[in-house]
């Protein structure tokens, strides 16, 4: 009975691959020793340790974060524009190893890939930078959007809140997220957006088996303002440029057509 206790255990915190090594093992130990109270033990005090270094060594694991902006921010009303944001406003939540990358910078530059360069920019960097992308050895882990919260603050007055909760594989230990104003990135267009990025909390799956809690994390602004554009998906390269070339195939057969004529 125990060791089918540990064997649910296993399969809900090691999803996947490791998941089926689990099942391999005690498979094997039934075989080899049986299904016994003093072999239970023994498994239970070794599975739990290997448990724990595998999540500390990478594997799957669940996250939550609390985010709200505006609760009890002024009796009269709470206003979502004194961080730069609106309803629908992009979330982005970064994770990264902290022994193998470094936090992010304050500028655009340290936190997004160029793109191009808008020559009619009106700011000191005008700068197309990829909303997508992020620093070396980080890795974008979720998105979500702002949120009306389901129910007044103090109050009695409209705030926002956003619970994304995910699951990621890897040995992160580190998390940030990036907010900006805008609530969509049409491809092909260049957007001027004001974004910001939060301080960096830390963080250790090992010590919860697997599920992380953070918050409330309350008020990120979006402070910084500059120059967005989303980098085509090949697939839709493809088809832009498959549609170029039967337009202009079309237009040269009516052309020839009139000139027979």
């Amino acid at each position: 009975m125990v060791l089918k206790g540990v064997t649910l255990l296993i399969e809900l915190h090691c999803a996947g691959k490791q998941g089926m090594i689990f099942r391999k093992m005690i498979s094997g130990f039934q075989s080899l020793f049986g299904d016994g109270r003093r072999l239970s033990r023994i498994f239970v005090v070794g599975a739990l340790c290997l448990l724990g270094g595998l999540v500390s060594s990478g594997l799957a694991f669940t996250m939550e974060i609390d985010l709200g902006w505006g609760y009890n921010q002024n009796p009269a009303g709470n206003d979502l524009s004194l961080y730069n944001l609106q309803e629908g406003s992009i979330i982005q939540i970064i994770l990264y190893d902290s022994t193998q990358a470094s936090p992010p910078g304050s500028d655009a530059a340290d936190n997004f890939d160029v793109y191009g360069y808008y020559p009619e920019g009106v700011l000191l960097d005008n700068n197309v930078y990829d909303p997508y992308s992020v620093p070396e050895g980080h890795v974008m882990a979720y998105t979500d959007t702002v949120q009306v919260a389901p129910s007044p603050d103090g109050n009695g007055n409209t705030w926002w809140r956003t619970v994304p909760v995910f699951s990621i594989d890897g040995p992160y230990d580190r998390v940030y997220i990036r907010v900006f104003e805008v609530t969509d990135f049409p491809e092909g267009e260049v957007v001027l957006s004001y974004w910001g990025v939060s301080d960096v909390v830390s963080f250790d799956p090992s010590q919860s088996f697997g599920y992380v809690f953070i918050g409330p994390w309350d008020n990120i602004e979006a402070d910084k303002r500059n120059y967005f554009e989303v980098i085509p998906e090949p697939g839709t390269t493809a088809l832009l440029i498959l549609g170029g070339t039967g337009l202009w195939a079309a237009t040269r057969r009516r052309r020839l057509k009139s000139n027979w004529e």
